[in-house]
């Protein structure tokens, strides 16, 4: 019966949702966090800068420049709401991405940043998502649900022959529903 918070420096894995629809890596970042009510609710503060990835591997590329993106967010649980066994997040995020001055090759020379797609054109954006998620359980019933909005501003758009700037306006939802029986899950995506 207690409460705690702590600060975390370095790398380290994140995930921002309970299904890593948003972002879930291992990345160099500051982070804030703890528990408040006996861990009734908790929350996570955080700056994340992104590093590169070794093109064959995935992992982290220490040698390499870091780049110039980072990710900002906060976010709050809250256990047992609307019901027992059920867990509740809300999430704001924030993606600043400042990566167009160069173009970015891998080690296989493939073409990394801009993405290979539209015009390959140098940009930069501005991306903030609002989140509300939640895992657990109603009584039998098993249930994860994940719906974002995001919101933004891109200054070339990808699929523009003329590179103007974009507005960003997204809806996204995700549900899992799944019921026990004896030793079988049947469950249900949407």
């Amino acid at each position: 019966r207690f409460d705690f918070d702590s600060l975390r420096f370095g790398i380290q894995p994140i995930q921002l949702d309970f299904r890593g629809f948003l972002f879930q890596d291992q990345q160099f970042g500051l982070r804030f966090f703890g528990t408040r009510d006996n861990n009734f609710w908790q929350y996570n503060i955080a700056w994340f800068r992104r590093l590169e990835k070794d093109a064959n591997s995935g992992l982290n590329d220490l040698a390499k420049q870091w780049r110039d993106d980072d990710i900002f967010f906060a976010n709050v649980y809250r256990q047992d709401w609307p019901v027992l066994g059920f867990v509740s997040q809300a999430i704001v995020a924030h993606n600043r991405n400042r990566e167009n001055d160069k173009f970015v090759f891998n080690s296989n020379e493939f073409l990394e940043r801009p993405a290979s797609f539209g015009t390959e054109r140098l940009r930069s954006y501005d991306v903030t998502y609002l989140g509300l998620n939640g895992d657990g359980h109603f009584g039998r019933l098993n249930l994860t649900t994940s719906l974002y909005h995001v919101t933004g501003t891109e200054d070339v758009n990808q699929l523009d022959p003329f590179g103007e700037s974009a507005d960003i306006n997204a809806w996204f939802a995700a549900a899992e529903a799944s019921i026990d029986f004896s030793w079988m899950r049947w469950r249900f995506h949407a």
